[in-house]
């Protein structure tokens, strides 16, 4: 998570006339060479982060523009190594201000090329629609990041190599905004505290299990419409589980590449009628990884949700006044 970056922030999205919601219904991202703008190898992408630009005001902010009944964060879609394309289904998309302002910050990676600098640039699409046009959707979706959390561990915090400055911008890391120590391994809230999302896997076939009830907090009964999740190398699938009952909600995995060291592909859940989450239930999310090597790897499991808005009724778009040609 140390590769070179870019921010893009002061992005403002495409609208109608008189539009007050813009739609954002899917992103993907692809990584091209920097010379010959060709397509070249996905596996030099790191993560890339569409957010909110904060020169533009806090998700708050956004919120209280839709009389509260959305619950936007600093994030709205993350690209990760084996997912470069998010879309949801038909009719679904997360609303936001059509005067807002969005930020995008991609990172890349160099996991196996030794010989040489490769120079990359990532070229992305954003997917929004207009309120007011007849393909604009009518079911509202917000995000919700949940993470696998170990304890924290003195190998990873005590090594060097793994030690960064602390990010000062809302898409830095693979992680959301959170709080980051000297070390650079990050806690997610309160109900990380003494915990990192970023550890080691030694050798061999390991699960590692996270509670995740007081990550999730959703303030209704609701349905999942959207899933994906981030895992490093050697990690096989990511699991939700709901405590309560004992069912399994999502089972997604993912792939390597076969003669490089990457993630290939990582699964994606896509629902029209949705995945119900109880808000009175407790869950789990769970991450397998096989360590084939001899030595250590480092390992992360990040789950990416997107729940329907029950409240949400969008602003009407102002009417704009003809004028008459000569």
């Amino acid at each position: 998570m140390e590769g070179p970056s870019s921010p893009q922030p002061g992005l403002r999205l495409q609208s109608n006339p008189g539009s007050k919601t813009v739609w954002l219904t899917g992103l993907e991202t692809e990584v091209i060479d920097a010379n010959s703008g060709e397509v070249t190898s996905p596996e030099y992408l790191c993560h890339a982060n569409l957010t909110f630009d904060s020169a533009g005001g806090h998700p708050t902010r956004h919120n209280q523009f839709f009389g509260g009944n959305t619950h936007l964060e600093w994030r709205l879609f993350t690209i990760v190594p084996g997912r470069f394309s998010i879309r949801f289904p038909e009719g679904f998309g997360i609303p936001v201000p059509a005067s807002a302002m969005l930020d995008y910050y991609t990172m890349s990676l160099n996991q196996n090329v030794r010989d040489r600098e490769v120079q990359v640039r990532m070229r992305s699409r954003l997917h929004s629609v207009s309120d007011g046009e007849p393909s604009a959707p009518t079911k509202a979706l917000f995000r919700k990041a949940l993470y696998v959390l170990q304890p924290q561990s003195a190998r990873v915090s005590d090594n060097a190599s793994t030690a960064m400055k602390m990010p000062t911008h809302v898409g830095a890391g693979c992680a959301d905004f959170c709080a980051v120590n000297a070390s650079a391994v990050s806690t997610v809230g309160p109900s990380g505290a003494g915990q990192t999302l970023h550890w080691l896997v030694p050798p061999g076939k390991h699960t590692y299990r996270t509670e995740i009830t007081s990550q999730l907090v959703v303030p209704f009964d609701t349905t999942v419409h959207y899933a994906t999740f981030h895992i490093h190398p050697y990690g096989k699938s990511l699991r939700m589980r709901d405590l309560t009952t004992g069912e399994v909600v999502l089972n997604l995995t993912s792939r390597d590449w076969p003669d490089r060291l990457g993630v290939a592909h990582v699964d994606e859940m896509k629902s029209t009628d949705g995945v119900p989450i109880q808000a009175s239930h407790r869950y789990e999310i769970e991450a397998e990884y096989n360590n084939t090597t001899d030595h250590d790897i480092d390992a992360m499991g990040i789950l990416y949700l997107y729940l329907l808005e029950k409240n949400f009724v969008p602003p009407a778009p102002a009417k704009v006044a003809q004028t008459a040609s000569n």
